[in-house]
C-alpha cells in the first residue's frame, strides 16, 4: 500500500510541476526534465519514510514470492542447505 502512495505522490508531484512549467510556456522538453528533477528531489528528501516504508513492503512481497515458488522438497532442501551452512562460511 506504502509503494502505491509513494508512487502516486511522485506522480502528482511530476505532473503539477509539468504543467507548471508548461503554463510558463518553457517547451515540452524542459518541461520534462524539470518536472523529472523536481519529482525525483521530492520523493528523495522529502518522502523518506514513505519511501523506506515503500521499500520493506516491496522486499516483503518480494520473499514471499520466491519462497512460494518452490516445492516442498526444495524448500526442505533449501532449509537443510542453509542450517548445514550455519556459520561456517565468513560473508
Amino acid at each position: 500500500m506504502r509503494f502505491l502512495l509513494y508512487g502516486l505522490i511522485r506522480i502528482v508531484v511530476f505532473v503539477g510541476v509539468w504543467y507548471l512549467c508548461m503554463a510558463m510556456d518553457l517547451g515540452m522538453v524542459l518541461s520534462v526534465l524539470v518536472a523529472l528533477i523536481l519529482s525525483f528531489a521530492v520523493g528523495y528528501l522529502g518522502l523518506r519514510r514513505l519511501r523506506d516504508g515503500a521499500t520493506e513492503d516491496m522486499a516483503a512481497w518480494r520473499r514471499g514470492v520466491t519462497r512460494n515458488r518452490r516445492g516442498r522438497t526444495e524448500q526442505a532442501d533449501a532449509d537443510a542447505e542453509d542450517a548445514y551452512t550455519e556459520g561456517r562460511f565468513r560473508s
